[in-house]
Parts: structure tokens; C-alpha cells; sequence
């Protein structure tokens, strides 16, 4: 056979595979007399547990990645392919954290969070105080991003709104202290204004159906090549349509902004694994590369359930910003990955250098499994839904799934999305690895892929890529987990493709 085997490999897929995904911590339940948390909520509000990682702001240093979340910091990496969940202090400041470079140190902010202070970017970070307006009034923004210009001026941005009976929502940014950067010298300046009657992905609702209101939210401020790009989210974290967007500015940080005409820069197909593609960053990478990551809407759960997804961004001719390969749910190729060093990203034939050309073989197929609980059949793991997810019966103590392939085909990488189905922190049903042997058939004789049968990393999205192998069918088998935690698949998509005559 002459087919290349390492087709496959050093690449990533969306959802990103990040082990010890956290608890989902969020306060909005809905109640007669008001919103709860975790912590205070009253028994009369029932809500499963679950896990989620949204909002992510990734910098870049030193050569490595440092991905800040909601819900938990922070998860380290140099390749894209593997990463470490460092807990930071502190490790869960609320939602949407920040971090820049500010001369030798490291600022970190987050949602309703006060500012805070490092000598390195995992910590520990001390708390420098609240941002201060010149007035002395103190604030804590709401979905912060600071930008630490090369003049050596800083700037906060954040999401704001105005009430009443025609509520609006905004963009402001401030400029601070470079000194003392608690301290406001100016602001808050209106950067970004709703405008739904004439930018449709700024419209709420999952078909954005309101064209009176439109809710903008989750600023982030990149430079590049001399312009400011202000990159925000909109219209709600919970439906499909949630998006990024791109204003962008020759002037200043905080004036002369205007509206890209490729906007959005970042929406998802409609249907499939990867969901949506909301409040993220952009942040610059190995040659002068640039990498999106953004919010995935999983909310079966809970409405704020989410994971985390990152693509390719490039730049046109016209300097604005845009995605070659869109968002995806198949293998891409990962930035330290030979075939596309020194690629340019914003060449014509990008998408075809920048994919890996594997499709899922698995989705849509009915597959064949040894059991399945009332209503959670089979086919639920292989419809590309995550609303869906097939669960073995409970007797079944070694539960299989399989697919036929209709043909020979090269597989190369297998992704496995996990649904804890009776999370329970407070009664030690906590997540814990999947146990799993991965196998192809071909003739008639199986063979092992993907051995994962001994307890390794707990990966919610588990991600592995082995050499191209021709298959005809594919078969997982799952072994018990810990904790009495029992097992849900809400997608199995085994990549590939198929294979030239003359690799036969």
C-alpha cells in the first residue's frame, strides 16, 4: 500500500480535547424570586451538574499557548495537541478572564474580578484592587479585555449596557495609568454600538428573529500589522448563531473604529458537533500566525453549557479578517506540524494545505451496539446533535459500538464525545476517565487503533490520531467507569477518507 500514513498526524479537532474540563458554576437559574448559585440555591430548584469551559482568552509566549477560560484556569500547551491543566491562584475569578503583558509582568482581570499582578503567566497572581475611576469610584467590568499598546499604554474594554424601554448594548473602552493601571485616565468611550437593524448577526434570538435589539458582548482587542481589531460576540451564548465579529481602526485603540465587510468573522454551520462559534480571541502564533478560539453552545445540561473550539485566521488584501478553513469539526493540521510551517495562512489554496482532508465516516451511519437505555439508542452517538447521546442499558458492563463503513476506507483519527449522565459532586460522582479499546475490521480481521484501557487523562472530548489503517468497519468497546459515573456518547466519528485506486 502507498497511501500516507502520517496523514493524520499533529493535527487537532474541534472540540478541543482539554483534559479536566470544571464544573459548570453558573448563577442563572431561573426562579420565581430571583437567580441562585451552586451555593445558595433553595431545593425547590432542581439542576443536574454539569461541566462547561466558555469565554477563552489565549496568549502566547515563549512558545507556548496559555488558554484562560470561565470556570477554571488555565490549560498550557506547545503543540496543540496535547495540553496540561495548571491550576492557577486564584484558579476561578468569574467568568470571561483577561491577561496581557505589562512591562515585566502579566495583568489578569476577569468578569466582576479585580485586577491582578504576576511575574509569571500561570501565577501565582496578587491582587493589585479594583479599576478606579478619576472621580475615585470604584468598578468591577463586565467582560473585560486589556490591551497593553507598544507606546506603553494600557486600556481596558468591556461590555456595557443602558436599561429603559429600548435598552442598548455596548462596547466602552478606557485608558488607564500605565503606572498604576487600577486607575481610569479617560473613559469610558463608546467603541461599539448595537446596530440590528443593519448587522443581522447582532440580532437575539437563535434565528435572529428580533431586529429591534441586538445583545453584543465579550471585547477583545488585537494589533496586527499596525490596525486594532476589536473582536466582540454576539447574540447569545446559548444559540446557534452565536458569532464573532470584527470592527477594526487605523487611528487609535479607541477611536475611528468601523465595521469589517467580512463580518462575522467567526459563525458555524448550522447543525453539527461544533455548534456555535462565540465570545473568544484572536492572539498571534509561530510566523506571525493568527488563531481564533471561541465558544461551542453544548447546552443540553444546562443553557450555559459550552466547550472550547480554535481555527485558522487570516488577513485579505484589504487587511480584514477572515477564516480560510471556517469553523470545523474535522482534523486540522496544528501550527507545529511540518506540512504548513511557513504556509502563508492568506494564500488562495489555504483551506486545502491547512485541512487534512478527513472526513467523519461514522456520522449519519446506524451503528450496531450490544444495549442502550430507554430512549438513548444507538444512533444517537453518530447524528452529529449535542442534544443527543446513545447510553448503555445499565446491566451492560461492556457496552460496543459499531459502525460499518460501506467500503474500504483510510482511517487515520477517532473522536469521542463524553456525556456524563449523573454528574453528582456532593455524592462522589465526579468525572473520572473513560476506559476504551478503539478497533478496526478489514476481511474479517479486527486490530487495535486506539488502546486507552488503562486509566490515563480525563478527557470529556477525547481526541487521538495512529497511522492511516484501511478499514471497513470500526468497533469501540468501553470498559466501567469509576464512581458509578455511567457513560453517555454523544458523538463517535471515526475520520478518514478514501483511499486512490493506486493505494489499494
Amino acid at each position: 500500500m502507498k497511501f500516507d500514513k502520517d496523514q493524520a498526524k499533529h493535527t487537532y479537532c474541534n472540540p478541543m480535547s482539554l483534559p479536566d474540563i470544571p464544573r459548570g458554576k453558573d448563577d442563572w437559574y431561573p426562579f420565581e424570586r430571583g437567580m441562585f448559585s451552586h451555593e445558595n440555591k433553595p431545593d425547590s430548584v432542581k439542576c443536574a451538574d454539569y461541566r462547561s469551559i466558555s469565554d477563552p482568552t489565549v496568549f502566547y509566549c515563549d512558545g507556548k499557548w496559555y488558554l484562560y477560560p470561565s470556570y477554571g484556569m488555565a490549560w498550557v500547551t506547545s503543540d496543540f495537541e496535547n495540553w496540561k491543566h495548571v491550576r492557577t491562584e486564584p484558579y476561578c475569578p468569574k467568568y470571561s478572564p483577561c491577561i496581557t503583558r505589562w512591562k515585566d509582568k502579566f495583568l489578569l482581570t476577569a468578569w466582576y474580578s479585580p485586577l491582578y499582578v504576576s511575574d509569571s503567566p500561570l501565577g501565582v497572581f496578587r491582587e493589585l484592587g479594583e479599576f478606579e475611576m478619576p472621580d475615585g469610584k470604584r468598578f468591577t467590568p463586565c467582560d473585560p479585555c486589556i490591551f497593553a499598546d507598544d507606546d506603553g499604554k494600557i486600556y481596558l474594554y468591556a461590555f456595557d449596557w443602558k436599561g429603559g424601554s429600548e435598552p442598548v448594548t455596548m462596547i466602552v473602552g478606557y485608558e488607564l495609568d500605565r503606572e498604576n493601571p487600577c486607575k481610569v485616565i479617560k473613559g469610558p468611550i463608546t467603541i461599539v454600538t448595537m446596530d440590528p437593524e443593519n448587522k443581522p448577526w447582532e440580532r437575539q434570538g437563535a434565528h435572529s428573529q428580533n431586529t429591534r435589539f441586538g445583545w453584543i458582548e465579550g471585547p477583545h482587542l488585537l494589533k496586527y500589522r499596525g490596525r486594532y481589531y476589536m473582536i466582540y460576540a454576539s447574540p447569545d451564548t446559548c444559540h446557534p448563531n452565536y458569532c464573532m465579529a470584527v470592527y477594526y481602526s487605523d487611528e487609535s485603540p479607541v477611536s475611528g473604529f468601523q465595521s469589517q465587510k467580512r463580518n462575522p468573522l467567526a459563525i458555524a454551520p448550522r447543525g453539527g458537533i461544533v455548534s456555535s462559534a462565540g465570545h473568544g480571541s484572536v492572539e498571534i502564533g509561530p510566523d506571525d500566525s493568527l488563531w481564533i478560539f471561541y465558544t461551542i453552545a453544548t447546552p443540553f445540561a444546562h443553557r450555559y453549557e459550552r466547550r472550547i473550539g480554535m481555527d485558522r485566521v487570516a488577513i485579505d488584501e484589504n487587511g480584514e479578517l477572515y477564516m480560510p478553513c471556517g469553523v470545523t469539526d474535522t482534523p486540522q493540521y496544528s501550527p507545529v506540524c511540518d506540512r504548513v510551517k511557513g504556509l502563508n495562512f492568506s494564500a488562495p489554496d489555504s483551506r486545502e494545505k491547512f485541512d487534512a482532508g478527513l472526513k467523519s465516516l461514522t456520522g449519519w451511519v446506524r451503528p450496531e451496539v450490544t444495549s442502550f437505555a430507554p430512549g438513548r439508542e444507538g444512533v444517537y452517538a453518530t447524528d452529529e446533535n449535542v442534544f443527543s447521546f446513545w447510553q448503555p442499558a445499565d446491566d451492560d458492563f461492556a457496552p460496543v459500538i459499531e459502525c460499518d463503513l460501506s467500503g474500504k476506507f483510510l482511517v487515520g483519527a477517532v473522536r469521542l464525545f463524553w456525556r456524563d449522565v449523573n454528574l453528582d459532586y456532593k455524592n462522589g460522582k465526579k468525572p473520572a476517565p473513560v476506559r476504551y479499546i478503539f478497533e478496526g475490521i478489514c476481511e474479517g480481521r479486527s486490530f487495535v487503533l486506539v488502546d486507552a484501557s488503562v486509566e490515563g487523562e480525563e478527557l470529556n472530548v477525547d481526541y487521538k490520531t495512529f497511522d492511516m489503517t484501511l478499514c471497513e468497519k470500526v468497533r469501540l468497546k468501553i470498559f466501567p467507569r469509576k464512581n458509578g459515573l455511567k457513560v453517555g456518547l454523544i458523538d463517535f466519528a471515526a475520520f478518514g477518507r478514501l483511499p486512490e485506486k493506486d493505494e489499494l
